[in-house]
């Protein structure tokens, strides 16, 4: 559900034109995925907001037929059946491409469409275990945030935009197989670099809270504050704003030293509240900031003046904050409530001649 939801939202963003193909009836599952406003949930309408809906099933030979005749004259195609599915029905790329050369297609699918690959099945997490991505996390717990799927997605879209570019050169559309296990490598790169080199994992022990100059401290109000002194200059000027200048040379030290390093550091942050300190590091020009929840992110106008967070409309006038767009958007994003199940399926299909 999610991959296709965000990269349509990140093409709708960039002012592409959104056909969904829904089942008749239930429509995507995320239509129901809480939390929800009346019957709508507040993820789908975030994502597919703009977006037309037409209702096909697919096990027919009528609606089968009706979806090649838009798939012959869409500019892309996304589709994230588990692979050879789609082929069953007679509606693979191949069978497409040869009335519709220009197409670019895209499968998202759990590891590929490879022989070897295409039979197993997974989500997120089972992802991010397969990548080496859920070791490199300092917590004990799982990651609630789905990093496969998010990263795979916006892959996908760029390199949707790249085939959409190679089209204009040469005329001809490209096949683009996205496996989401692939979403979590970009984030796991220093790790994978260390490791095929040897044992010792200097970025990863810097970058995963094991040195004092990057990581969290809590606050006398129970307040968190990230810190984010990598640079020298920063930990220098960190270390002599706490009064603790003799620490200038545990920065980077993820053995005994660092961990003393950041104990001290500890004493000292938890003696103030927050205001204290991210007072003095603003007039300092100090990375640290405050750790927020999301709704606290949410309520601070940080995301809000940059533009990341909407009135996302929703049907019968109503209305919800939510997240988006994700920029770049171009400012292309529609304002049009995410569509009822098959709301617009006898007008697409009239526009395209499609009986």
């Amino acid at each position: 559900m999610l991959p296709g939801a965000i990269l349509a939202r990140q093409l709708l963003d960039l002012g592409a034109r959104l056909i969904k193909v829904e089942e008749p009836g239930s429509g995507d599952p995320m239509r129901v995925v809480p939390p929800l406003v009346g019957d709508v949930g507040i993820g789908f309408a975030a994502m597919m907001r703009g977006a037309e809906s037409v209702a096909l099933d697919l096990r027919s030979d009528q609606d089968a037929e009706r979806l090649r005749g838009l798939m012959g004259r869409a500019d892309v195609v996304v589709e994230s059946f588990r692979p050879g599915t789609i082929d069953a029905w007679g509606l693979g790329h191949g069978s497409i491409h040869n009335t519709n050369p220009q197409l670019v297609w895209c499968s998202l699918s759990s590891y590929g469409q490879s022989a070897d690959a295409a039979a197993g099945i997974g989500h997120d997490l089972n992802f991010v275990a397969g990548t080496g991505a859920l070791r490199t996390m300092t917590s004990a717990g799982i990651p609630g945030l789905q990093l496969a799927d998010v990263g795979s997605a916006l892959l996908a879209a760029s390199a949707i935009l790249a085939a959409l570019f190679h089209r204009e050169r040469t005329g001809q559309g490209r096949v683009i197989d996205q496996p989401l296990i692939s979403g979590p490598v970009p984030f796991v790169t220093w790790a994978w670099a260390e490791d095929a080199v040897g044992d010792e994992q200097p970025l990863f022990d810097l970058l995963s809270g094991r040195c004092a100059c990057y990581r969290t401290y809590r606050c006398g109000d129970g307040v968190e504050v990230a810190v984010g002194a990598l640079e020298p200059k920063f930990w220098l000027a960190f270390v002599q704003l706490l009064g603790l200048p003799e620490l200038a040379a545990a920065g980077h030290d993820s053995g005994e030293a660092g961990a003393a390093a950041a104990d001290r550091i500890a004493t000292v942050i938890e003696e103030r509240p927050a205001s204290h300190w991210l007072t003095l590091a603003k007039a300092h020009g100090l990375p640290v900031n405050r750790v927020q929840t999301v709704g606290e992110a949410r309520r601070s106008g940080d995301l809000t003046g940059m533009g990341l967070m909407e009135t996302t409309p929703l049907p019968g006038n109503q209305s919800v904050e939510a997240l988006g767009p994700f920029l770049p958007s171009l400012g292309r994003t529609p304002t049009t409530p995410a569509p009822q199940v098959g709301e617009h399926t006898d007008e697409i299909l009239d526009e395209f001649g499609i009986e």
